[in-house]
C-alpha cells in the first residue's frame, strides 16, 4: 500500500486547493496518500463459497470451443518499432484473421498458464498476466468483423477456463460502435485501400470480482491489471502480424450497451482495433479529400446507444455483496465516463513527462547493445508460460544480472504504443526509473530510463536508496527486495491526467503503466528473471529517492526484479 499521511490533500495534488477538489484528484489521494485510511475502513472476507467466480460463465448461450493454441506464435519484439527498423522486412503480417489466430491471440492476452497444486495452493490457478490475489477482474470480449472459419462474425465472450468463446451478437462490426470507438479512415489512406478493423478487443473489468475483498481500492488493481492485459495483446498482436491500436477514449454507454454490461457492476475500459495486411500506402496531403460536413439537423437527439439493441445475458454469480460497499469506486467510475462527442483532441505526450534536467544524465548507459538476440530468440508463447511473480513469498537468489540481460529487459519499456492520444504513435504517458542492486557491470544505484531511438539509463546521483530499500521490505515481507537485482518504479504526472482526461485520467494512465510493466515483465522472464509487482510503498519516499518536488508526479507501479529460489510451490503448466 501507499501512503504519505504527512501531506495534505491540496499539496499532495499538486495543484491549488480551489482546484484540486475533482472526484478524479480525491480518488487519488484516497489511494495513495490516505491509503492506511481507506484501508482501516474495513475489508471483505475471501476463501468462502460466496466469493466471485474466477471466470465469467454465461449461461444458456451458444459456446464455441476454440482449437488448441499453438505452441509458437513469433518474437515477442516485432510490436516495438525499433526492433522492426533492426530488422527490415522480417516482421510478421497476417493476411487474414482466422480462428486458429484467434484462438492463440486470446490465449496469449489473458489465457490460462498454469495451475498450482498441493495443500497451500490458495490461490491455484495462474493466467499469462499477474493478478492480485489471483481474482483477475478483467474480461475480454472479442468482436469480428467476419467470419474466422467456423467462427461467424459477431460479438464474443472469452472464457479462458475453458478456452471457449460465448456468442453474444452475430453479425459484423456496426457502424455506430466503430463511431462509439473512435474508429475512422484515415485521410491518409487512398480511397479503396483495406483498412478497417477485422476485429474490436474489449477490455473490461468486474469490479466485484476484487472489490469484494478490496472495497473501493479494487479500482486501481483493475486498472492497473487492465493495463497490463492490454500490454500482452499488443505483443501478441504484434508476434502474429496483426496491427493493434489503443483505444482509451470511447463512448462508454455505446460499448457497455453493445456487450451487454451494467455499468455499475462491469463496464469497459480499453479497446484495440486489430487490422490484417499491410499498412496502406499513405496519400500525400494535397490529395486528401476535405473532411464533409455535418448535415443539416444532424445534431443528436438521443444516445447512439439506442441504435443497438438491449442484452442482458445471464451469467452465474455466486457473490450477493450490496455494491454500496464499493460506493466510492462507483462514483469515480461514473465520474470517468464520457461520449466524447465534442471529439478526441491530441494529447501532448511531453507534458506528461517530468523535465529532462530532474537529477540525472551525468553518467550514461547505452542499451542499445549488439548483444539483443535476433529474431525468433523470444519465442512469444514460450517466454508468457515462464512469466510469473516470484511465488508466494518472493526470495530472489542466485547470481547477480548481467548488465547485458538488463539492457534486454528495459530497451523496450517506453517504446512508442498506437493509441488515440495522437494520430500518430507515440511513448507511454509514463516515467521510469530503476534501482539497480545486484547486476554485474553496473554500480548501484538509482537510474531514469531515457525512451528510444537511443535508449539510456542515466545516473540518479546521490539518493538514499538504503532508505527506500529498507521502506520497501518492511512493507512488504513478503518480498525480499533487498535480494531483488533491481527495483522499477513507473511515475505518471496525474494533474495533467486529470486536465487531459478528466477522472479517466486515473484508468488511462494506470493502464499506460500497465502497458510498460507487462512488457518489462515478459522480457525479464526471457532471461530467467520473475518480476514482483507490489504496491506496498511510500509513494514520498519514492518521490523523494527520484529527486521530484512536484507532488503531480507519483509512482503507479513497483516491481522487484530477480531469480526465483526453488519454493515447496508445485505449478504445473497447462498445455494442449
Amino acid at each position: 500500500m501507499t501512503s504519505t499521511a504527512d501531506h495534505g490533500a491540496g499539496a499532495a495534488h499538486g495543484v491549488a486547493d480551489a482546484d484540486a477538489d475533482t472526484v478524479g484528484l480525491r480518488f487519488w489521494h484516497r489511494t495513495f496518500e490516505g491509503v492506511r485510511e481507506l484501508f482501516a475502513e474495513g475489508h471483505g472476507e475471501e476463501g468462502g463459497a460466496d466469493d466471485p467466480l474466477p471466470a465469467k460463465t454465461y449461461r444458456g448461450l451458444p459456446r464455441h470451443p476454440l482449437s488448441a493454441p499453438a505452441r509458437a506464435v513469433g518474437d515477442a519484439r516485432w510490436s516495438f518499432a525499433s526492433f522492426r527498423r533492426a530488422h527490415p522486412g522480417g516482421a510478421p503480417c497476417l493476411d487474414r484473421l482466422d480462428e486458429p489466430a484467434v484462438s492463440v491471440l486470446l490465449h496469449c492476452v489473458y489465457g490460462m498458464g498454469r495451475m498450482e497444486v498441493g495443500p497451500h495452493a490458495v490461490w491455484p490457478y495462474h493466467r499469462l498476466v499477474a493478478s492480485a490475489r489471483c481474482f483477475y477482474p478483467v474480461e475480454l470480449y472479442l468482436w469480428t468483423a467476419r467470419p474466422a472459419g467456423e467462427l461467424g462474425a459477431g460479438c464474443y465472450h472469452y472464457d479462458p477456463a475453458h478456452h471457449v468463446l460465448t456468442r453474444l451478437r452475430e453479425g459484423g462490426l456496426p457502424d455506430v460502435l466503430l463511431a462509439a470507438v473512435g474508429v475512422e479512415r484515415p485521410a491518409a489512406v487512398a480511397p479503396g485501400a483495406h483498412d478497417a478493423p477485422d476485429a474490436l478487443l474489449v477490455a473490461a473489468v468486474c469490479f466485484r470480482k476484487a472489490a469484494f475483498r478490496y472495497r473501493d481500492y479494487a479500482y486501481r488493481l483493475c486498472a492497473q491489471e487492465a493495463g497490463m492485459t492490454v500490454g500482452n495483446a499488443l505483443l501478441a498482436a504484434g508476434a502474429l502480424g496483426l496491427r493493434a491500436r489503443v483505444h482509451h477514449r470511447f463512448d462508454d454507454e455505446v460499448l457497455n450497451r453493445a456487450l451487454g454490461l451494467d455499468a455499475s457492476e462491469e463496464t469497459s475500459v480499453a479497446v484495440l482495433d486489430l487490422r490484417t495486411g499491410p499498412l496502406p500506402a499513405p496519400v500525400p496531403a494535397a490529395q486528401r479529400p476535405a473532411p464533409s460536413p455535418p448535415p443539416a439537423g444532424a445534431a443528436r437527439k438521443a444516445s447512439p446507444a439506442t441504435a443497438l439493441p438491449a442484452i442482458r445475458a445471464a451469467h452465474v454469480r455466486t457473490n450477493a455483496v450490496d455494491p454500496a460497499a464499493w460506493s466510492g469506486l462507483l462514483e469515480v467510475d461514473r465520474a470517468a465516463r464520457r461520449t466524447w462527442a465534442a471529439g478526441r483532441p491530441a494529447v501532448d505526450p511531453r507534458a506528461f513527462h517530468l523535465p529532462a534536467g530532474v537529477r540525472g544524465g551525468e553518467r550514461q548507459l547505452s542499451l542499445a547493445t549488439p548483444t539483443e538476440p535476433g529474431p525468433g530468440e523470444i519465442e512469444l508463447a514460450a517466454t508468457l508460460r515462464t512469466r510469473d511473480s516470484g511465488g508466494r513469498m518472493f526470495l530472489p537468489g542466485g547470481d547477480p544480472l548481467p548488465v547485458h540481460r538488463l539492457a534486454s529487459v528495459l530497451r523496450h519499456a517506453l517504446e512508442p504504443v498506437p493509441s488515440d492520444h495522437t494520430s500518430r504513435v507515440c511513448r507511454p504517458l509514463v516515467d521510469c526509473h530503476v534501482l539497480a542492486l545486484r547486476v554485474d557491470g553496473l554500480d548501484t544505484g538509482l537510474y531514469r530510463l531515457h525512451p528510444a531511438p537511443a535508449p539510456v539509463l542515466a545516473r540518479v546521483p546521490g539518493p538514499n536508496w538504503r532508505g527506500v530499500l529498507a521502506m520497501l521490505c518492511d512493507r512488504t515481507p513478503a518480498v525480499n527486495s533487498a535480494k531483488a537485482d533491481a527495483i522499477v518504479f513507473l511515475t505518471v504526472n496525474r494533474v495533467e491526467g486529470e486536465r487531459a482526461f478528466g477522472a479517466r485520467g486515473y484508468r488511462i494512465l494506470h493502464q499506460e503503466s500497465g502497458i510498460v510493466a507487462q512488457r518489462i515483465s515478459v522480457l525479464a522472464a526471457a532471461v530467467g528473471r520473475s518480476v514482483r509487482i507490489t504496491n506496498g510503498y511510500h509513494e514520498g519516499v519514492v518521490r523523494e529517492l527520484m529527486g521530484v518536488a512536484d507532488p503531480a508526479y507519483v509512482p503507479v507501479f513497483c516491481m522487484a526484479v530477480g531469480r526465483r529460489r526453488a519454493t515447496a510451490q508445485y505449478e504445473m503448466p497447462l498445455t494442449w
